[in-house]
């Protein structure tokens, strides 16, 4: 990915995530749903970012081979694949916490 994709990445977190109210990864994890290297969870703060944004953050951990969102006004729902011997959900949703969104089971 060229500097200029990943300073927009950063730009649209700081700037779009950061409105939102995140909830705790940790709590997060309890309800969001799991099963078989999938997960399905809500991500808050998309008032003014591409639901891309967060998919390409999701799809840079590593062991994650599939993303897709549902977008829900200034929510998504994210389900995501990924192999669990090299990650799991609170790797997953804190790629995009770091950047200011927030995070809710699914």
């Amino acid at each position: 990915m060229g500097i200029m994709a990943v300073l927009s990445l950063l730009l649209l977190g700081t700037a779009c995530g950061n409105n939102a109210k995140p909830a705790a990864a940790a709590e997060a994890v309890q309800t969001a749903t799991v099963a078989n290297g999938s997960a399905t969870f809500t991500v808050t703060g998309l008032d003014c970012c591409l639901p891309s944004v967060i998919q390409n953050l999701i799809s840079k951990v590593d062991g994650v081979s599939k993303v897709d969102i549902e977008p829900m006004g200034s929510k998504g729902k994210v389900t995501v694949s990924f192999d669990d011997k090299k990650t799991d959900l609170k790797q997953i949703q804190t790629s995009v916490t770091k950047y200011g969104f927030g995070v809710m089971g699914g």
